[in-house]
């Protein structure tokens, strides 16, 4: 199953380089297939929020995935969602 990972970030919010480090080395790992991750930037080209597309077995497996990430655990987040992605193209 694809699932899709929202997270928006604090308002003014700093992402500490120990952080970045470790987001560096969780989406490499070799367990679970992400197709996807990256920043969501607002007009102003700012860093707002981060999207990731991964793919797991099942929705328990994919919430502990995203309860361990690195910005979950920081505590970078106002919010974030975790969603089934089903792609209908490209």
């Amino acid at each position: 199953m694809l699932f899709a990972l929202i997270g928006f970030l604090k308002p003014g919010v700093q992402i500490p380089q120990d952080v970045n480090i470790q987001t560096g080395e969780f989406v490499q790992q070799p367990f679970i297939d992400i197709h996807s991750f990256g920043p969501l930037c607002d007009e102003n080209g700012r860093r707002a929020g981060m999207m990731m597309v991964f793919e797991i077995d099942d929705w328990a497996k994919a919430k502990a995935f995203v309860e361990n990430s690195p910005y979950v655990q920081a505590g970078l987040y106002d919010h974030y969602n975790l969603y089934e992605y089903r792609n209908e193209g490209g």
